[in-house]
């Protein structure tokens, strides 16, 4: 929302409490998503809205740190622990709360050992500036890695239903208990394709919209996969929350697997072909 100069307040505000009216109970932000000359622009957003409802406090928030917006097209990495410490005191002040629920280490700083940013929201845990502990756009062995330091308690990265994902990972986080949080769930779906048909007219058949479904599939995928979607308008956000409700049987599965599936193998196809 706050990288969106078309969207007023107002909108944002009524599109956050559409989502929690709809059942919504985890809300989804970062230092770095923010406006170019205002800090901890949509963290404040989200702080304020939930400070004006009487169930706010019942909401989840999910924020990030160690990345942040340096310029109108630029974002720049600093996990460091005092950059961290100086991240999570600036989040509670803008969500206006005593604890964080869950931060996550935005992105891994490669001028910063892994170890040793996360080593710092561990401290922060213990000083109970943080409830749970997040990373964010890692692999396999990073996680590993994280795990020798302290408890993880979920994954955030790039999973769609059309682009897919790290599934070792995904695999990884199941095994361990650990929710694995999946942005952009619906990177690369185009209603334009006309492969798109059959999905198309499934959506059609149910009364629902696509991306619904699209949702609805990742929700079968795994029970450790939990989509973030995001929304600019109230119904958007109303729409994507009914996902959670939204049974799908075998055959429904075969057809939007089938959609999806073809438009991953389309899109390898296209960046393995000779570019003349």
């Amino acid at each position: 929302m706050s990288l969106r100069p078309d969207l007023s307040r107002e909108t944002a505000t009524s599109t956050i409490n559409a989502a929690i009216d709809s059942g919504v109970d985890l809300l989804d932000t970062a230092r770095a998503y923010t406006t170019v000359d205002e800090e901890a622009h949509n963290e404040r957003l989200i702080g304020d809205v939930l400070a004006s409802r009487e169930d706010g406090s019942a909401v989840m928030v999910a924020t990030k740190g160690g990345h942040f917006r340096a310029g109108p097209m630029e974002w720049r990495n600093d996990a460091r622990p005092a950059a961290l410490r100086a991240d999570v005191e600036q989040s509670l002040r803008a969500l206006k709360r005593e604890t964080v629920d869950l931060y996550f280490l935005h992105w891994p700083d490669a001028d910063v050992p892994f170890t040793e940013s996360v080593g710092a929201l561990s401290e922060m845990r213990a000083e109970g500036k943080i409830r749970a502990i997040g990373i964010s756009n890692v692999d396999r062995g990073l996680l590993a890695a994280a795990r020798t330091v302290t408890s993880i308690d979920a994954v955030q990265n790039p999973y769609s239903v059309h682009n897919g994902g790290d599934d070792e990972l995904l695999r990884e986080c199941e095994r361990h208990g650990i929710p694995f949080l999946a942005y952009s769930p619906l990177g690369g779906w185009d209603a334009g394709e006309a492969s798109a048909r059959p999905l198309l007219d499934l959506a059609a058949h149910r009364g629902v919209s696509a991306p619904r479904l699209l949702l609805a599939r990742l929700l079968h995928r795994s029970e450790s996969l939990l989509p973030i979607s995001g929304a600019g308008r109230p119904e958007t956000a109303a729409d994507s929350a009914s996902a959670a409700w939204l049974s799908l049987g075998p055959d429904e599965l075969r057809i939007v697997d089938a959609v999806t599936d073809g438009s991953r193998e389309a899109a390898s196809d296209e960046t393995a072909r000779p570019q003349s």
